[in-house]
C-alpha cells in the first residue's frame, strides 16, 4: 500500500471489499469498518478474515454486492480513519461484463455541423467532464451517465476541427485522457480530434485485381521510413507518408520506392506499423528512430509520418492517399497492427478511463507480461475484444485496407482472433488475417491462446512459419546465428525443407502442422532478426560473395515456389543488409533505411525474385488450394546425398503441362540428374530460362534451385 495512507480499499469483487490498514496507525489492528456512498447511505462491513503482512494488515469484507458504480463511495474504521473505495478486479468478473459490456457504434465523437455527441464507455466512473479547446479557448463540459455505464455529451454547436480530452473521476483521482475510439489526434497524440468526414480525400474506386485465395497473395512488409529515408531514395519528402508513394522517384536512372515496388509484381503491401505510436517525437522525428511496435493510440494514424503532425485532418487523409496509391496499381495493402500490449499504462486511454480491465492480470495481481513490454491487453474482456474487433473495421471503413498482421499474435485469444476474422470478412470478404502465433508466457491457458499449436481453431488465420525459415536458413536467434539451414548447407535438412514446401500440410512423409496452405506465411526474413544476407554471412563465413549470393538466391525461390502464402521483407530480393544487427527497432535511419545502391549493385538477385514473382503467378501448381489437393499432387524424393526434388502433379493444359518439379541443390557440387518424365526447364540459378528443351536429363548447378515444367 502507498506509505501516505493509513488504509486502502479495494473492491474486488460483487459483495467484497479487500481493506488494508497500515502498522503505522494503531498497529493495524481495527474493530470494524462501515462503508458510505456521496448520497449519504451506509452499511456495515462485516469482515470475513484478517491477514497480518509486513507493513499493513489485509481485512477482507462482505458488503452489500448491488453497489451503484456511477457513486463514490468512502471506507471507514473505527478508528475515524477514511479511504475512498477503489473499484479494481470486479472488473475482471464475469458478472461485471454481462452488466455493464456496451454493443452500441456510437463510441468516440460524432460530428455534424449542429453539433458533436460525445460517448465513453466509463462504468467504474463517478464523474467523466469533456473538455473541449475551440478556436484556442477551453470549455469543460459535464458529461451525463447513461445506460451501461456509457457518459455522454451533445454540444450543440460546430465543433469541427476542435480538439478534446476526457476528465474521468474514478478511484479518487481525475485522469485526463484521449478518446480511444478518436480516429486522429494532435501531435504526440496528447489531444483527441473532431474531424467531419465529408473533408476526407475519397477512398479509391479502382477495381483491384481478382483474389481468389490467400495463396494467391505475395506479401512485402515496407516501412514508410525505411522506404523513403536514405538519400538514394530519390525521394523529396524523406519519412513520410507522402514520400512512399511519390511517382518517378529514381537513383542512377533506376525506378526506387512505390514505383520499384510496383514493378517488383508483389500483390500486397504489408505496413509496418502506422497507428500512433509513442516512441518518436512527432513535432522533431528525425531525433529519434523506432518502428512503431510501442502503440500509444490504436485509432490515429502516425504523426510523425506526416506533413503536419498537428493538423489531425492532415494525417488522416495522408493515410488514405497511401492506400489510394497502391489501389490504383493494383495492390492491396495489409496493416501491421499491435494490439497486444500498450506501451506504458501510465498513458494509455483505456487503462487511465476504466483502470484494471482492459489489461491482463495474474492471480496475485500483478500484470501479465507475456509480450515482454509490461502489459498485456486482455481480449476475453467484452468490451477489449468489441474495441479490437472495431480497430479493424474502422481501419477497412475508413482507409479501405484489405487485410492485417497481428503482433505477438499468441497473447490474443482463439475466439477474438475468429471474431475478428469474422467481421473483417463481412466488410471485405477476401481480407487477409495473420500473425505471429509464438506461444508466449501470458496468463491464458494453451487451448485458448491464439498460437501455431491452437490453428486448427482458426481455421481462417495464417501464422509466421518459423519451422518454415528455420529448415531454410537456419535458427534466427541471436545465440544460434551460426546455425545452418539446407539452403544454407545442412543438407540433413531435406526432410524438414521437403515438409516446408507443402505448407506443413502433408499428411503423411511430412511434418504437418497446418491444417490449410493458407494458414502457413512462408518466410526467412521479416524486421525481426538478422536479414536472411547477414545470416548467411554469419553461418556461410567459409563462402566467396558469389556463393553466398547463391544461397541467398535458393532461400528467395524456397519462399516463392513452396505451397502457402509467400512473405517477403523489402530489400531481401537485393540482399538487404542491417550490418549483422539482429533487433533494429530503434537503431537509427542508417542501418534500417533502404540502400538503393544496392538494388544496382544486386540487380540480378532483384530480377531473380521478379522471375520467381512471375512464374508463381503465372503457375496454378504452386497454389494449391487445400491440404487434400497438396497430400494427392504433392510427392518427394531424396537423390544423391539428399538433393530434394518436389514433384507437383498438377495439370494445366492452359500451359500444356502436367505439373512442376522443383530440385533443390544446396551442395558444392553440380549434379546431374535422370528423371521419369520429359521436363522443360524455366528458372535455373541465372533466372528464367530463355531457350526451352524438353529432357529427361537436368543438369543441376551447385548452390541452386531448379525449377521445370512436367510435359
Amino acid at each position: 500500500m502507498r506509505q501516505d495512507r493509513s488504509i486502502e480499499a479495494y473492491l474486488d469483487d460483487y459483495g467484497k471489499v479487500t481493506i488494508h490498514v497500515s502498522h503505522r496507525f494503531y498497529h493495524g489492528k481495527v474493530e470494524s469498518f462501515y462503508l458510505k456512498n456521496s448520497k449519504g447511505v451506509h452499511s456495515d462491513c462485516v469482515i470475513r478474515s484478517v491477514v497480518d503482512h509486513t507493513n499493513y494488515t489485509q481485512y477482507d469484507c462482505i458488503i452489500p454486492a448491488e453497489l451503484d458504480l456511477g457513486l463514490e463511495y468512502i471506507v471507514v474504521d473505527n478508528h475515524g480513519f477514511q479511504a475512498p473505495l477503489q473499484i479494481r478486479f470486479i472488473v475482471r468478473t464475469r458478472m461485471f461484463d454481462e452488466t455493464y459490456a456496451y454493443n452500441g457504434t456510437d463510441l468516440g465523437n460524432t460530428y455534424h455541423p449542429t453539433g458533436t455527441k460525445f460517448a465513453v464507455w466509463a462504468p467504474t466512473a463517478h464523474r467523466v467532464e469533456c473538455s473541449i479547446i475551440k478556436h484556442g479557448e477551453e470549455k469543460v463540459y459535464p458529461m451525463k451517465r447513461s445506460d451501461k455505464g456509457v457518459y455522454r455529451l451533445h454540444v450543440e454547436e460546430d465543433l469541427k476541427n476542435s480538439t478534446y480530452t476526457y476528465l474521468v473521476h474514478v478511484n479518487d483521482e481525475i485522469h485526463e485522457a484521449t478518446d480511444p475510439y478518436a480516429i486522429s489526434c494532435t501531435s504526440n497524440g496528447s489531444r483527441s480530434a473532431i474531424l467531419d468526414s465529408e473533408d476526407f480525400v475519397a477512398l479509391s474506386n479502382s477495381e483491384l485485381p481478382v483474389f481468389e485465395h490467400p495463396v494467391d497473395a505475395i506479401l512485402y512488409e515496407i516501412s514508410v521510413r525505411d522506404m523513403t529515408s536514405s538519400s538514394t531514395s530519390g525521394n523529396k519528402k524523406n519519412g513520410k507518408y507522402e514520400g512512399l508513394i511519390e511517382r518517378n522517384t529514381k537513383n542512377n536512372g533506376r525506378a526506387t520506392g512505390f514505383d520499384y515496388i510496383r514493378l517488383l509484381g508483389v500483390t500486397h503491401v504489408q505496413l509496418m506499423p502506422v497507428y500512433d505510436f509513442a516512441t518518436i517525437d512527432e513535432d522533431y522525428p528525425n531525433r529519434q528512430y523506432n518502428w512503431g511496435y510501442d502503440p500509444l493510440n490504436y485509432f490515429c494514424p502516425e504523426g510523425s509520418y506526416s506533413s503536419n503532425p498537428n493538423h489531425p485532418l492532415t494525417r488522416v487523409n495522408e493515410l488514405r492517399k497511401v492506400v489510394n496509391a497502391f489501389h490504383e496499381v493494383g495492390i492491396r495493402v495489409n496493416l501491421d497492427l499491435v494490439l497486444n500490449h500498450h506501451y506504458d499504462l501510465s498513458k494509455a486511454n483505456l487503462n487511465l478511463i476504466v483502470p484494471f480491465y482492459y489489461f491482463r492480470y495474474h492471480e496475485n495481481g500483478s500484470l501479465s507480461n507475456g509480450s515482454f513490454c509490461g502489459n498485456d491487453t486482455d481480449s476475453c474482456r467484452m468490451m477489449m475484444r468489441k474495441y479490437m474487433i472495431d480497430n479493424v473495421k474502422m481501419w477497412i471503413n475508413c482507409y479501405g485496407v484489405d487485410g492485417f498482421r497481428f503482433d505477438l499474435m499468441g497473447i490474443l485469444d482463439v475466439d477474438t482472433m475468429n471474431e475478428i476474422t469474422k467481421e473483417s470478412k463481412k466488410l471485405k470478404p477476401d481480407c487477409m488475417v495473420y500473425g505471429e502465433g509464438w506461444n508466449l508466457p501470458t496468463y491464458l491457458t494453451e487451448e485458448n491462446k491464439a498460437c501455431i499449436s491452437n490453428n486448427a481453431k482458426m481455421p481462417d488465420v495464417g501464422h509466421f512459419n518459423d519451422y518454415f525459415r528455420d529448415a531454410i536458413k537456419g535458427k534466427s536467434s541471436e545465440n544460434e546465428s551460426y546455425a545452418k539451414g539446407y539452403c544454407t548447407g545442412d543438407g540433413d535438412l531435406a526432410y524438414n525443407v521437403a515438409s516446408s514446401f507443402c505448407g506443413n500440410v502433408k499428411s503423411t512423409n511430412a511434418v504437418r502442422i497446418f491444417q490449410e496452405p493458407s494458414q502457413s506465411i512462408n518466410y526467412v526474413e521479416c524486421h525481426d532478426n538478422q536479414t536472411c544476407w547477414d545470416k548467411i554471412k554469419d553461418c556461410c563465413k567459409e563462402d566467396t560473395r558469389e556463393i553466398r549470393i547463391k544461397k541467398h538466391k535458393m532461400c528467395i525461390a524456397s519462399v516463392m515456389f513452396a505451397q502457402g502464402v509467400p512473405f517477403l521483407h523489402a530489400g531481401q530480393e537485393f540482399c538487404r543488409t542491417k550490418l549483422g544487427y539482429h533487433n533494429t527497432y530503434n537503431i537509427p535511419d542508417s542501418i534500417n533505411q533502404m540502400d538503393w545502391d544496392r538494388m544496382i549493385r544486386y540487380e540480378d538477385v532483384v530480377q531473380y525474385t521478379r522471375t520467381c514473382i512471375i512464374l508463381r503467378k503465372k503457375f496454378e501448381a504452386f497454389r494449391l488450394r487445400s491440404a487434400l489437393e497438396i497430400d494427392e499432387k504433392v510427392s518427394f524424393d531424396y537423390l544423391d546425398a539428399n538433393i530434394l526434388v518436389v514433384t507437383i502433379h498438377h495439370n494445366e493444359s492452359k500451359w500444356n503441362c502436367k505439373g512442376m518439379k522443383i530440385v533443390l541443390n544446396p551442395f558444392g557440387v553440380d549434379r546431374h540428374l535422370h528423371f521419369d518424365e520429359k521436363c522443360t526447364l524455366l528458372l535455373d540459378e541465372n533466372g528464367l530460362v530463355k531457350k526451352l528443351v524438353s529432357s529427361q536429363d537436368i543438369q543441376i548447378k551447385a548452390h541452386s534451385l531448379l525449377v521445370c515444367a512436367i510435359m
